[in-house]
């Protein structure tokens, strides 16, 4: 698959400089070989947004769900990542609120202030060079800037940059295309107000 230019995020095509004002967030990194993005980029999306102190990880999150809800998730991580129930499960734990929107428009990405969590497809080229791929991944959008018509995106894979930036056709195109059926996925977060920092 390497060179192919297709409906995907390439991490390392663009090359507009994420602001320096993100530059010192603390991205989550999930595990090589597992499906934990969605979990890392919502501990990511925490931290920015300081519903949980900078030092929760995976382990306090899981530990806020219920059991079943836990047993569930913890089943699905290493095989097929997160559904939108354990996405808002996980989140609440979080201190995070999430709002899914009935348009699904790359407009609403660009609106000032914004946090998405969405599913695109994304090109991971290993670090030992072997063979690239594309496949469906949980990345945050972070902040729009129209001067280069690029998203700035925060990447939970521990092969990708944690920040990055990519045009914005790119971006719509790989997250309309991730869409198994219905619209394509994303959610609006936000500090979930009255949650007690953990």
């Amino acid at each position: 698959m390497t060179g192919r230019r297709g409906p995907f995020i390439e991490p390392t095509r663009s090359t507009a400089t994420v602001p320096s004002a993100l530059q010192e967030l603390r991205v989550a990194k999930q595990g090589e070989g597992d499906y934990a993005c969605g979990l890392f980029a919502l501990i990511t999306a925490a931290r920015k947004l300081r519903a949980t102190s900078a030092r929760v990880g995976a382990t306090v999150l899981l530990a806020g769900l219920d059991a079943a809800t836990r047993a569930r998730v913890e089943a699905r991580l290493p095989k097929v990542g997160l559904f939108e129930k354990d996405v808002r499960a996980l989140a609440h734990a979080a201190g995070l609120a999430v709002y899914r929107p009935n348009t699904h428009d790359v407009a609403q990405f660009r609106e000032p202030g914004g946090l998405w969590m969405a599913l695109a497809l994304v090109r991971f080229v290993p670090p030992t060079g072997g063979e690239s791929y594309v496949e469906k991944h949980y990345v945050l959008v972070l902040e729009h800037i129209p001067d280069e018509r690029v998203f700035v995106v925060a990447d939970p894979h521990p092969w990708n940059p944690a920040l990055y930036c990519v045009d914005e056709h790119e971006f719509e195109a790989a997250w309309r295309a991730a869409k198994t059926k219905g619209p394509p996925w994303a959610a609006a977060l936000y500090a979930a107000s009255g949650h007690a920092r953990t």
